[in-house]
């Protein structure tokens, strides 16, 4: 009985030993799983949390735990760090950006014909800063309509090209309010004038925002040759009147007062040009003067001369003459009279 009882004891420990070690297995790949998916939400999220970024001092801060989290998983590779990104034979994308210290000017390029990025799109006047970087490829990542910056300043159609070095507007003085531009800062545009982020004029920070997508190259050099294009210009708007020096020139939102101006001064340029057309009338006058028609008066009045004919009043002396030979002359001064 002892032996049995025994037996069915340590059959009763196996079991217990088995059915442990099991549940020790799964709770690892629970665990495991549970851990997986919890990383991955937080992939899934990351580019929310940055959506959610309200001005640049929150950006440093998750950049900070962005790099933390790529320094242990090599996987990440392809996100924004501060480590040179290495331009592949697989890169894809549409466009090649190209910011030039030296001539103030960011140049876009496209492929060729034989997968080189050679082939000019556009140029935009710029202004960098000490802490841009002098040289070196990253990526873009993350882009923002409106970003607060330093110096309580706000920037329009920002994109991130490394950390906190961004593709925005020159600086507006209230957060989502277009009209609240830096005007003496628009003035600055074609030289050094930021602390370290690329200004741009509105429309070329919003194209850069809607046409180059995340992962887009972004390569950073000095050189005095602005490129292709040449370097292009940008209006002086410090003397402007208000509202006008308030915005960007370039800014498409409908209520910018540049653009109602532009369209208003076509139409009053063609009255202007009527006037002057009025004119003409005065050429009209010198046709006056072509009276030249008038030689044919000249020509009538010398027919008066003709008139000299009247030597037959003199004739009439001379008759005078004939009838009384002495006391004629006397009649002279008559005629002298009549004369």
């Amino acid at each position: 009985m002892i032996n049995k009882k025994l037996k069915i004891f340590v059959i009763i420990s196996l079991i217990i030993a088995i059915v442990e070690v099991l549940m020790i297995i799964h709770i690892k790949k629970e665990t495991k799983q549970v851990a997986s998916e919890k990383t991955d939400e937080n992939d899934k999220s990351l580019e929310e949390v940055f959506q959610e970024i309200t001005n640049i001092e929150e950006l440093e801060e998750l950049e900070e735990l962005v790099e933390i989290e790529e320094k242990q998983d090599d996987k990440k590779d392809d996100k924004i760090n501060n480590n040179n990104a290495k331009q592949s034979t697989n890169y894809t994308k549409k466009y090649y950006i190209k910011v030039n210290n030296g001539a103030q000017v960011v140049n876009i390029y496209t492929k060729d014909e034989n997968g080189n990025y050679t082939k000019p799109v556009k140029a935009m006047i710029c202004s960098t800063g000490d802490d841009t970087p002098q040289s070196g490829t990253y990526k873009i990542a993350y882009r923002w309509e409106w970003l607060g910056l330093f110096g309580n300043v706000a920037g329009h159609w920002v994109t991130q090209i490394v950390g906190n070095i961004l593709f925005h507007s020159v600086p507006y003085v209230t957060k989502y309010d277009p009209g609240s531009l830096e005007y003496w800062e628009y003035d600055k545009l074609g030289t050094k004038a930021s602390m370290g982020c690329v200004r741009l004029k509105v429309e070329d920070a919003k194209w850069i925002y809607d046409n180059c997508a995340s992962g887009t190259i972004v390569e950073f050099y000095s050189d005095s040759n602005p490129g292709p294009f040449g370097k292009p210009t940008s209006m002086k708007i410090s003397d402007a009147e208000e509202p006008f020096r308030n915005w960007d020139p370039t800014d498409p939102n409908p209520a910018n007062p540049w653009k109602n101006i532009n369209n208003s001064e076509p139409q009053e340029e063609p009255i202007t040009p009527e006037s002057p057309t009025d004119n003409p009338n005065n050429p009209e006058e010198p046709e006056v003067p072509e009276v030249p028609t008038e030689p044919d008066n000249p020509t009538e009045e010398p027919e008066e001369p003709e008139v000299p004919n009247e030597p037959e009043n003199p004739e009439e002396p001379i008759e005078n003459p004939e009838e009384p030979t002495t006391p004629t002359e006397p009649e002279v001064p008559e005629v002298l009279s009549a004369e």
